[in-house]
């Protein structure tokens, strides 16, 4: 697992270095605080190659603008310095790095920190490899550096089809099948039975809600598609790191503590870390509720604030979630 990340750089963050991460990790703030920013960082630290779907790994997608997504990953202040996202695990360091080609600038001429470290790069003495280019950005990652297994739910839906290779994969376990059912069923008592079904050579999932036929899944609400699609995720594709933006999205707050419950149970088993963000006071207070009867207490809040220009992030233990609540903590 991440034990500890450090941003410099990105997007509107300037210098945040978090610590003291835990299996489960809530993200909070108000919005405009860098929550969405953190979960892109995360993502391209875990598995560098996820570059090239940035643009629309959680923001709504614009084909006519995604390409200019690049232009706004750094800070202003990056021309001159390059990008950075350092992560630890244990004794291993991951670092992902941004840099923009300045050979025409004074910086360059001056012989500035940039330049040699773009100078050590076009040397091959750079620690760092390419990735990927866009424009004068290169995208660089430490040699030799494996990629983790990253699962995404992004608020922005997948379509139904792009969620049936990971629920084929999670209906082979017995088991996973049985806390699928559960975990729908907690939503709406009707959901049961979900199952792939096809119609013109076309594959979809599809659910009993206690009509005379299955529907498809997209037809069986919000909170029912936004379910299947996190444990079909986590269960299905067992990844490494596990991403999910606004996990409460679609979930009526009665299902949120059969929610944190499950996602507690399978991260641990399968050894996954999860990063997710919320706007709910309630999400958290089930999040924390859910963990309270859990040894050891594996969550943490990650709590984002704007001061003047800046972003700054603090690491919440058990000790200081419980002081949040109680002090009504603003989330959104």
């Amino acid at each position: 697992m991440f034990q500890s990340l450090s941003i410099e750089r990105f997007r509107g963050f300037s210098k945040l270095d978090l610590d003291d991460l835990g299996r489960v990790n809530l993200i909070v703030g108000e919005n405009n605080t860098g929550k969405t920013s953190l979960l892109e960082a995360i993502a391209l630290v875990a598995d560098p190659e996820c570059i090239k779907e940035l643009p629309k790994l959680f923001r709504s997608f614009d084909p006519e603008t995604d390409e200019r997504t690049y232009e706004w990953v750094q800070r202003r202040d990056a021309h001159e310095f390059p990008t950075k996202v350092v992560a630890t695990l244990g004794t291993q360091t991951k670092i992902f790095v941004i840099h923009r080609d300045t050979a025409k600038s004074d910086t360059a001429r001056r012989g500035g920190p940039f330049s040699k470290f773009a100078v050590d790069y076009a040397q091959s003495q750079s620690p760092y490899e390419p990735c990927w280019k866009w424009g004068e950005l290169t995208f660089a990652r430490l040699k030799e550096d494996a990629s983790l297994r990253l699962g995404i739910a992004s608020v922005e839906h997948k379509r139904p089809v792009e969620l049936v290779d990971s629920f084929s994969k999670l209906m082979r376990s017995r088991e996973y099948e049985r806390q699928l059912e559960s975990l729908l069923a907690s939503v709406d008592p009707r959901v049961n039975s979900p199952r792939i079904d096809v119609t013109q050579s076309r594959p979809f999932i599809a659910v009993d809600v206690g009509l005379l036929e299955r529907i498809p899944l997209a037809q069986a609400g919000q909170g029912i598609y936004r379910l299947c699609a996190i444990f079909s995720e986590l269960l299905g594709n067992k990844p490494q790191v596990c991403i999910i933006d606004e996990i409460e999205n679609g979930i009526h707050y009665t299902a949120l503590p059969v929610l944190w419950k499950g996602i507690a149970e399978v991260a641990s088993r399968l050894d996954i870390q999860v990063f997710a963000t919320t706007h709910s006071k309630e999400c958290l207070e089930a999040a924390h509720e859910v963990f309270s009867d859990r040894d050891p207490y594996d969550l943490r809040v990650i709590q984002l604030d704007r001061v003047n220009k800046f972003i700054e992030g603090r690491t919440l233990d058990r000790r200081l979630i419980e002081a949040a609540i109680g002090s009504n903590i603003e989330m959104r």
